[in-house]
């Protein structure tokens, strides 16, 4: 399937350079899958680290500013009142899987991508950009939106209500962990040029360059 470039904001530059990938001009840097056996354990390692960082960060700023509201530092709860509390952090957790991956859509969309869903199983569910070529810089900001947006909104939530911010305390720290892998993939394309081109994959990406004849 031929290759089409997004890029909303430079129409003049897309079409020029869009010309030059129709004419064969792409070479290829990199092409990663994050679901390669010798990957998943450095993965299951980062995601369990940013477990780690996401609960401390959000339980010790959920019982600060419960202090700060009311003085005390924890709520009662117990029986059903702890059995709801869990369900519904369960229940939020898997709703911020499908509102991460709309997140990564809507920031392809942002740069006049095609974004389409599905599952790779068992693994999770995902965001894709079948067949499109982002700027490096794009595909970082699609890669970041979900763990910064919802990690902002978090905050502002707990800072604003953190007993009911309670409640969504599994949806936000597993997003940070869930965000293992567009954490890695962010920090390695930041090893390449700015110029180069990211095809989105299933599993990974590609990186490529135009180069000239």
């Amino acid at each position: 399937m031929p290759l089409t470039l997004v890029d909303r904001f430079h129409p003049k530059l897309r079409y020029t350079q869009q010309m030059a990938i129709d004419a064969g001009q792409l070479r290829k840097l990199d092409e990663i899958s994050l679901l390669q056996p010798e990957r998943l354990l450095p993965l299951s390692l980062l995601s369990l680290l940013l477990l780690v960082v996401g609960g401390i960060f959000f339980g010790v700023l959920n019982i600060a500013a419960y202090f700060w509201q009311t003085h005390a530092t924890s709520g009662q709860i117990g029986g059903w009142g702890l059995i709801s509390w869990i369900a519904i952090n369960i229940l939020g957790y898997m709703v911020i899987l499908v509102v991460h991956e709309a997140i990564h859509a809507a920031a392809f969309a942002l740069w006049g991508g095609r974004p389409y869903f599905g599952v790779k199983l068992p693994y999770a569910l995902y965001c894709g950009a079948k067949n499109q070529l982002f700027r490096r810089n794009q595909y970082l900001v699609v890669g970041l939106a979900p763990l910064v947006v919802i990690s902002l909104a978090g905050i502002i939530f707990t800072l604003l209500s953190p007993a009911l911010a309670s409640y969504t305390i599994f949806a936000t720290v597993g997003n940070v962990s869930g965000a293992a892998g567009d954490v890695w993939v962010v920090a390695r394309l930041l090893r390449q040029p700015e110029t180069t081109l990211v095809e989105d994959t299933e599993t990974g990406y590609r990186v490529w360059e135009i180069f000239q004849l």
